[in-house]
């Protein structure tokens, strides 16, 4: 039995997918000069060593000669069958990035998250009246 869903669901879902394509992504992949090569929807191109992933450790040149981009721009599968490999490009990218900034840049993200339960919190925050002010340290003397 099919599933159906609402024109208005439809809609919703067309509207993040759009938005979801208005992002960076890796819209291409190829192997060359021993490097694994990833161009992004914005005209960036990252070059990164497949020896220094190590989930790409075992994997042969000829399978890292057929990477292919997954259709959200957010994975990469090499070769084919029993020799297939598969790797997840933010974990990939996130490597090349140093940690206490990758943290920040992951708090600010998840800082402008809207849900409902943050929305409540906040709701119930400011009916007891909000954020208190800051003080100034008198300092004698």
């Amino acid at each position: 039995m099919a599933t159906r869903i609402s024109r208005d669901d439809y809609e919703q879902a067309l509207a993040r997918g759009r938005e979801a394509l208005e992002q960076p992504h890796a819209v291409s992949a190829r192997y060359v000069a021993r490097m694994l090569e990833l161009v992004y929807s914005n005209g960036l191109v990252l070059r990164i060593d497949p020896k220094g992933v190590p989930a790409l450790k075992g994997v042969s040149r000829a399978a890292l000669a057929q990477p292919y981009v997954t259709p959200g721009g957010d994975g990469l599968v090499f070769g084919e069958g029993d020799e297939a490999a598969s790797v997840g490009i933010p974990g990939l990218v996130a490597r090349l990035i140093p940690i206490d900034i990758a943290r920040r840049t992951v708090a600010a993200a998840r800082g402008r998250v809207r849900s409902p339960h943050k929305a409540e919190a906040a709701r119930r925050n400011g009916a007891k009246g909000g954020r208190p002010p800051k003080t100034r340290a008198v300092i004698p003397g």
